[in-house]
């Protein structure tokens, strides 16, 4: 019966993806969470669920994304899930911001030499 119940809970995890919906954070500012478990894809599902409903809600405002930024976390032994955080903004395709992106990644860590 453990056997049985370990292999049940063992598939449902490894059938999940989840998303937290589009945000609006601010004026014509989204957000959005993702996740999905390594059975599922792992982070490049997380992403491409984040980036399938970014666009898709862009797309209905008769706008295109713009990346903001993007965090993804791969799962570990205590997390078992693969997270995905996208931020972004809906604009015009002639939009100058679209001009001047630049999408930079900010470190997990910063390690700081206080030595002199």
């Amino acid at each position: 019966m453990k056997t049985a119940l370990y292999i049940v809970a063992t598939l449902a995890l490894a059938s999940c993806a989840n998303s937290s919906g589009v945000l609006k954070v601010g004026p014509n500012s989204y957000t959005i969470s993702t996740s999905a478990s390594p059975g599922k894809g792992g982070v490049t599902a997380a992403m491409r669920l984040a980036y399938e409903e970014a666009t898709a809600a862009c797309v209905q405002q008769g706008l295109e994304l713009l990346t903001l930024s993007e965090k993804s976390k791969s799962p570990t032994w205590t997390e078992g899930m693969a997270t995905m955080e996208l931020n972004f903004r809906c604009l015009k395709k002639d939009d100058p911001e679209f001009q001047s992106q630049r999408l930079q990644s900010s470190p997990d860590e910063v390690i700081e030499n206080r030595q002199r």
